[in-house]
């Protein structure tokens, strides 16, 4: 058993990934006592199945106390164990578009109200506990579901503030990207943080005064009385009736609801109808990706520089999930607002820039895993992007490929000449020539990795598609 390197937060269980020999895994939940009884009463409520059918949250059943995997859990000291329901690939909040932070936002609130409603409560609010099956948000710490005793607190309001609200007014005010932020912050922006950047009138934007401003002040008023020496008596539990929790909850939805990031506009995301292809290499290029995919059917496949995502949708057709990554937020916003129309499409948009991916984070650099570590693709989309990683980023062509080779993945690439007009741009402006960038050179490092199953010249030789097998 791998336990999860996230898990150990809450004290209450442990996650297990526990691999299959079809290469799927089982995800196993240690519990302690409390947790299993709880566990127990949630499962049995009408309302926790209502959310489980409609994919609101992470299918969940308790195990049977003879199944091996249930003993072996046992042995790590826990009183139980459940089962969830996996996902295929697990994202973090720092790589989300601001639609999908959200979206994400929006499902927990739901998810609160209605526990609330029925006499539960979350005892967590972080992005963390939300994942996705394709463009639909799904809940998965089920054990955050606790017992709500009529009128205690919802103390998960300033982590929900933190790493959910805050995040989204920063974007939707100032127009300060919250993926940064959430990246070098994984507890969140706290409201005394937030507060250096609503400064002046921008305290009185929407939202600010009453989640910002004023729990900052408050903070910093506790924290000046806690640092006088003097000893403070102890306060009393705070309450929260249930209509003022409910209110409030409302009041979040309908502020939450209302924020927007602007209409997508970068260059990028109107790739779809201005690439410089003409429409029968286009054709063929989409031709040789649908046959690849379509051959091969794999289970994940990654689409690395997807833009807005015109070859996710052909490899959507064969694959049960697409991550689609794309360092541009506008064609990541503009690809998740589509794929979330059409909840067959399996399609999970990602925003990053490939040579920064995403690093191992937090605690031991395994809390949060690397892009690259948590699942390896079946399959990897590598189109229009290795002269980007040359030239912008100034990656040697054999550390990126490879790089490629670690995944172990079939890939589909393309390869632009430096007769191509879109190579020609790039270096417009560069003094260092790229000499080492030749069709030549590509191929002599991608033979010492890959196999070549199939290559297809297309505009006259200035581009070539590549279909690649490990070796």
């Amino acid at each position: 058993m791998n336990a999860d390197g996230g898990s150990f937060r809450d004290p209450s269980g442990r996650v297990y990934r526990i691999p299959l020999e079809s290469g799927d895994e089982r995800i196993v939940r240690g519990l302690n006592s409390a947790a299993c009884a709880n566990m127990e009463r949630l499962l049995a409520e009408p309302f926790f199945h209502d959310l489980a059918t409609d994919g609101h949250v992470v299918e969940t059943a308790l195990m049977e106390a003879s199944d091996p995997d249930a003993r072996r859990v046992a042995d790590e000291g826990w009183s139980g164990a459940a089962e969830h329901e996996a996902v295929d690939f697990v994202t973090w909040p720092y790589e989300w578009p601001f639609t999908m932070l959200k979206d994400a936002a929006l499902l927990h609130l739901r998810l609160l109200e209605t526990s609330v409603q029925n006499g539960w409560i979350l005892k967590d609010a972080t992005p963390f506990n939300i994942q996705w099956n394709g463009a639909r948000p799904v809940f998965i710490d089920t054990p955050s579901f606790v017992p709500w005793d009529g009128g205690e607190y919802w103390q998960g309001y300033r982590q929900f503030c933190a790493m959910f609200l805050t995040p989204l007014l920063l974007t939707a005010h100032l127009g300060i990207p919250f993926q940064p932020l959430l990246r070098s912050q994984l507890e969140g922006i706290p409201p005394e943080e937030a507060l250096k950047y609503f400064y002046g009138l921008r305290r009185f934007k929407r939202g600010v005064p009453s989640h910002v401003w004023f729990p900052a002040r408050a903070e910093a008023r506790m924290r000046r009385r806690s640092g006088d020496g003097a000893r403070q008596p102890a306060s009393p539990m705070r309450r929260q009736p249930k209509t003022h929790l409910l209110a409030l909850l409302d009041s979040l939805k309908r502020l939450i609801g209302g924020l927007r990031c602007g209409s997508p506009s970068s260059d990028w995301s109107g790739y779809a109808a201005a690439h410089s292809y003409g429409d029968d290499d286009f054709e063929r290029k989409r031709d040789f990706v649908r046959r690849h995919t379509s051959a091969r059917r794999p289970r994940l496949t990654w689409d690395i520089g997807a833009n807005t995502g015109v070859f996710s949708r052909i490899a959507a057709r064969s694959s049960q999930t697409v991550v689609a990554v794309d360092s541009d937020h506008d064609t990541v916003e503009t690809l998740y607002r589509e794929a979330r129309a059409d909840e067959h499409s399996g399609i999970i948009p990602l925003l990053m820039d490939m040579s920064n991916i995403s690093p191992g984070q937090g605690w031991a650099g395994r809390e949060r895993a690397a892009f690259d570590q948590r699942r390896s693709p079946d399959m990897v989309l590598c189109l229009a992007l290795v002269h980007h990683v040359r030239v912008s980023a100034n990656i040697p062509l054999p550390m990126f490929v490879e790089w490629l080779r670690s995944l172990n993945a079939t890939v589909v690439l393309e390869f632009i000449a430096r007769s191509d007009e879109m190579f020609q741009t790039l270096i417009e402006n560069k003094r260092e020539s790229y000499a080492d960038y030749t069709a030549e050179r590509f191929e002599y490092e991608i033979g010492r990795r890959f196999s070549i199953t199939e290559r297809l010249e297309l505009k006259d030789g200035r581009r070539e598609m590549f279909a690649l097998d490990p070796i």
